[in-house]
């Protein structure tokens, strides 16, 4: 992809159109001195992304902003391991019956990482203009950083005498980072909305690009029988990796011309959202539209991925093979389904079509029908639906198609939303449409709690 030739075209179009609008920076000329190339604010010249090295920050960046669900929701085994039963009388039953902590871990973790996203999302689209945006990213990430190397210092921690302190330490690092996390996504959106598209399509894609590295792991541990601690401590390790590289990266994105030009002045940067009064609500009336529509996209996918699609089982015939047994689920719940979902992501980034917001809000709506298709697969147990589609084949497209338009609209949206409004609303816009997102994926998620029972 050659970001930086579009970039020209769509940026120059932007600085042309801020050639109009007078600007006050003084206080950002002060702000950044000491942190960031000036010298742009002093030239009408257009740098380039030379190497393309922003283009790959940011798909890092969107990479990290889901690393804590990714990598959290992977490490299954781990926590099945740390808050097993370990009293002595019951080491009879250990295998067949699971624990209180096993049993409602999971729903435990869903509620501590969909509730703070939502309310921080929110919070970050009313009230994150009064925080610097530099701010708001750099803390985020610190705060990410620290909850991770929290949790994988226990990794290696004897735990099974405190488990319900143990429980109680993971549920408050697993909100502080999701709330940090809600944080980063929001101010990460709205710095990729003041960029071409090629940007945004970055970011977004990134986060697909998230999960099928978070599978891939899960895989390899399986294949090679790594014990459930040496798993979960080589994904924590990629996690703080990845957390920490996107810190570096971030403070020296600062140096580089190119992005300091669009933070700055490409778009009317920062000096533009202090000196403009921006209004939520006429934000919202001109991308309500699109508002929805990520919204269907996600309630849609969250309504039976995972909660339905994690109880499908292969076809009978593989009973008792390992592919049944291991890697099944892992394979096609999690891997097919975050390829296809990137790979929507990244055709959708060189098409941009339909651009018509109605016709992207009916397709989004339309994808409703994969609902029941993925219903009607072999889930099991199963008391009230017959199945139709046992293959295996069957299945794995059936998930392709849900996957690659979740993928395909979501860049649609995110793309399109930020071109609807005004240079200076562009922030606010993508945060909107984040928590927007962030409302599809909970309410998809408690919706979803409904449909396992009526299979």
């Amino acid at each position: 992809m050659d970001a930086t030739g579009s970039i020209n075209n769509v940026a120059g179009i932007d600085s042309v159109e801020n050639e109009e609008e007078i600007i006050d920076d003084s206080e950002e000329r002060e702000l950044v001195t000491d942190s960031c190339s000036t010298k742009v604010l002093d030239t009408v010249e257009q740098p380039k992304d030379k190497y393309c090295i922003v283009y790959i920050l940011f798909y890092l960046f969107g990479v990290t902003s889901l690393v804590p669900w990714n990598f959290l929701i992977t490490a299954n085994d781990y926590w099945m391991y740390k808050f097993r039963d370990t009293t002595p009388n019951n080491l009879t039953i250990l295998e067949v019956q699971k624990s209180q902590f096993q049993a409602e871990f999971t729903s435990y973790l869903n509620v501590a990482t969909a509730i703070p996203n939502l309310i921080f999302l929110i919070l970050n689209s009313l009230y994150g203009h009064l925080v610097s945006l530099k701010s708001r990213l750099q803390g985020s990430l610190v705060i990410v950083t620290i909850c991770f190397l929290v949790t994988t210092s226990l990794v290696q921690v004897d735990t099974d005498e405190w488990q319900n302190g143990f429980f109680i330490i993971t549920m408050v690092t697993v909100v502080i980072m999701t709330a940090a996390s809600a944080v980063f996504i929001g101010g990460l959106v709205g710095i990729a909305s003041r960029f071409s598209k090629e940007y945004m399509a970055a970011v977004v894609s990134g986060q697909s690009l998230g999960g099928i590295i978070a599978a891939i792991a899960q895989i390899i541990s399986l294949a090679f029988k790594i014990s459930p601690l040496h798993s979960a401590l080589i994904y924590f390790i990629i996690a703080d990796i990845m957390v920490i590289s996107s810190l570096i990266s971030y403070i020296m994105l600062y140096k580089l011309d190119f992005f300091t030009y669009h933070i700055l002045r490409g778009c009317g940067g920062i000096a533009a959202n202090r000196h403009r009064e921006v209004s939520i609500w006429a934000i919202v009336k001109k991308i309500w539209v699109y508002a929805f529509s990520i919204f269907a996209v996600f309630a849609i996918s969250m309504s039976v991925y995972p909660a339905v699609t994690v109880l499908v089982e292969s076809h009978p015939v593989t009973k008792g093979t390992d592919w049944n047994n291991i890697f099944f689920v892992p394979v096609v719940n999690y891997l097919i389904f975050n390829c296809g979902d990137y790979s929507g992501r990244l055709v959708s980034g060189f098409i941009l079509r339909p651009d018509n917001q109605w016709i992207i809000a009916v397709a989004s709506i339309l994808r409703i029908i994969g609902v029941p298709m993925l219903m009607l697969c072999n889930a099991q147990p199963r008391k009230h639906l017959p199945v139709v589609f046992l293959w295996d084949w069957e299945y794995i497209i059936i998930m392709i198609v849900f996957a690659f338009t979740n993928g395909y609209l979501t860049n649609i949206v995110m793309i399109n939303s930020t071109r609807v409004v005004e240079l200076h609303e562009r922030e606010k816009a993508s945060s909107v449409i984040a928590t927007m997102l962030s409302v599809g994926l909970t309410m998809g998620a408690a919706v979803g709690m409904l449909l396992v029972h009526v299979l």
